[in-house]
Order: structure tokens, then sequence, then C-alpha cells
């Protein structure tokens, strides 16, 4: 008995099952079921990879001669050609900044939340993530850099050098009510500050406490920007007022000077939290609020001896570089601040380049003010902060 295989009727086997096309019907209902704005962030996010796509090809073409891309077997194995393509691709890509903007904004307006850098609170609120880490070893990190620092003190001390450590608090304890659950997290030690505070009393170290001054400021008026990691004008002055009351404690006949303070027009001041985000140049309607202010600056108005250098001198991070600080300490000191803070410094980032500066080394200073951001302290202490301190 002979049997005829069965006839492949192919108009048939192009049309899905009926199976398959009640599983496509019904994915087709569900995503049109989705919210307007998860609809619009997803056609966002496709016309982005179209678009990204398309330029990144007609970048990749285009010959460039200052970011040649390497195409050897050598090149391909060692991963030179790939480093290569992307610095190609940064320089020739057409509308790179355009694009990134749109993908962070489709993003934060999908789950309308930070980035792992960055920890959305209340009210358009922005904190560092890290200010929220736990930190099991902390203890033994707060201890070797309070050693450090006396270490330091002493050496300091012997040159006729008196340091003051001020440690600018970290922003998610001063403006905790603003964070997502309204305090700190429990796994997070809300009196780091003090003890590293009574670490350095213990050892003879001169401090500044600028915690509880602005921890009482803030009940009447926010002590940091809402989208930057740094304190604001009213932050900046409050711990400038307490950094002058101790460097008084230590040097009370310093020279006297007039300052004078002006306000520029109010203008939108995007944060450095917004730049993590990538949301800088975007809209307010599309981001969380810009801040807003009225920047001020103080200038010297006389007063002192002619060419005589000032006998304080603030060595700090970013945060001596912010709000006017180190004007706001002039005013509140009534004497001369020389201020050779650093963008960048983390712990050791801005005390070792002054111990070198030349104005260190030709007029030493009566009081040296260490300013150093809470936030590294219970950080393991990298190659360089394990080195003993220089001092000419």
């Amino acid at each position: 008995m002979t049997t005829t295989p069965p006839t492949l009727n192919t108009a048939d086997s192009a049309r899905p099952a009926p199976r398959g096309r009640a599983l496509i019907a019904g994915q087709l209902r569900d995503a049109a079921r989705l919210p307007r704005p998860l609809l619009l962030t997803g056609a966002t996010f496709l016309l982005l990879i179209s678009a990204g796509l398309i330029a990144a090809a007609r970048a990749a073409l285009t010959p460039d001669p200052h970011h040649p891309v390497p195409l050897s077997g050598e090149a391909l194995r060692s991963g030179e050609t790939f480093h290569a393509l992307e610095a190609h691709l940064d320089a020739n890509l057409p509308g790179r900044d355009a694009l990134i903007a749109t993908a962070n904004t489709a993003r934060y307006l999908t789950v309308r939340g930070g980035t792992d850098e960055v920890r959305q609170g209340r009210d358009g609120w922005l904190f560092l993530t890290s200010e929220l880490a736990a930190h099991p070893q902390a203890q033994r990190q707060l201890t070797a850099r309070a050693d450090l620092t006396a270490r330091l003190s002493r050496d300091l001390a012997a040159r006729g050098v008196t340091l003051l450590v001020a440690v600018s608090p970290n922003k998610t304890r001063v403006e905790a009510a603003h964070l997502p659950g309204g305090a700190l997290p429990g796994w997070v030690d809300a009196r780091q500050y003090e003890t590293y505070q009574a670490m350095l009393r213990a050892r003879g170290v001169a401090t500044a406490d600028l915690m509880t001054p602005m921890l009482r400021a803030v009940t009447r008026t926010p002590q940091y920007y809402r989208t930057d990691t740094h304190w604001n004008q009213d932050g900046a002055r409050t711990a400038a007022q307490a950094t002058a009351q101790a460097v008084r404690t230590l040097a009370a006949d310093l020279p006297a000077a007039t300052f004078t303070t002006t306000r520029a027009p109010e203008t939108a001041r995007p944060g450095d939290l917004l730049k993590l985000m990538g949301l800088q140049h975007v809209p307010d309607a599309l981001r969380p609020h810009a801040d807003r202010e009225a920047t001020e600056t103080t200038l010297g108005g006389g007063g002192g001896l002619l060419g005589e250098a000032p006998q304080v001198m603030l060595a700090g991070s970013s945060y001596g570089l912010r709000g006017n600080y180190a004007g706001a300490l002039q005013e509140a000191l009534g004497s001369a601040v020389l201020n050779v803070s650093n963008e960048g410094a983390h712990f050791s980032g801005s005390i070792r380049p002054a111990l070198q500066d030349p104005a260190f080394l030709d007029s030493p200073p009566r009081v040296l003010i260490w300013e150093i951001p809470q936030r590294f302290l219970p950080l393991p202490l990298d190659s360089e902060d394990q080195q003993p301190f220089k001092v000419p």
C-alpha cells in the first residue's frame, strides 16, 4: 500500500498558526493598555536606538586624522581598536549630547527615580547614593585617618602652624527630612560625624564643629542645594561662622580687614547631581527643577598691612569653592584668608598640595584650616592617603 505524502500548502505555512496569532494579538492589546508616558518612552527609545545606530555608522566612516582607528590583528586582540573607535565616535558623533540628554530624560520620566549614583528624595531633592551606603569597617578607617591627622598636627605645630580640621557634613544628615523615608536609613551611622570629632580631639587636634550649627539652621532654611552635593550660600555662611569662631580661639589677634559682599541677579543653577543624571541641559518641566541663586561674592575692602600675607590658609575640597564659603569665612573672621582649595580633593587631596604651595613655604600661616568632606572618612585609605604627610 502506497502512502501519498501530505501536500504542503504554502499559503497556510506563510501565516502564523492560530495560537501564534492569538498570542501576538494579546501582546498588542496589552501594549495598547500601557500608560501613555510608557508608550511615549518606548517610542522614544526605539527612535533613539535607530537614530543612534545610523549616526554611529556614519561617524565611524568619517575620516578623522586626529582619531585614527587601528585595524591590525594585534590592535584588535589588545582592545586598542575598540578604545580608538570609542574616541573616534565621541569626536564625530553628530548630536551626541542631544541623544544622551533625550535618553536620560526618557529614563527619568519612566522610572521617576535617580541613577546608581543619585537617589531621589522628596519634593525634587537629590542625594548621593554613596552617602547612604553601609560601611562595616568605618571605625577602622576613621581611626587610621585620625592617627594620620594627629601626626600632621604635631609636625605643623613644630613649625609654628596650628592645624584646624573642619569636616563638611553629609547632605543626607543635615537634610535628612527630604530623604525618601524622611530620615536616615537604619544602616547609616548617624553619629559618625561626632565620633570622628571626638577621635581628633582625643588626639589633641583642633576641630571646628560644623554639624551642630547646621542642624540648628536647617530648621529655618535649607543648608544644601536641592540638586547639588554641596552646601548652598546659607549653609556655607553657617559653616563659615562656626569655622571663624574656632579660628578665633586659636589666634585671637589676627590682622583686621574689612570685606564687602555683593549679590548678582538670581539665575538658575543646575547642580552636580543633575549632571550625574545627565539632565543638566534638560528643561525643568522634564526633570527635578534646578536650584535658583543670587550668587554672592565677597571682596576685601581694606585693612591690614600692605603686602602682608594672610595668617589663615584654607586647604579644602570643592566645598571650599562653593556657596562663597571662603568669602563668608573672611567676613565672619574679619581677617584675610588665603584659599587654596581644590576641585575633586577627597581626603588628603587638598592638604598635600597646600603643604608644598609657595605661599605656605614662603610665609607659613598661623592657622591652617583643613576642610574634609565627611563622606570620604569611612572609605578605605588609598595608597596616597596611607603615606605620612611631608611638612617642609
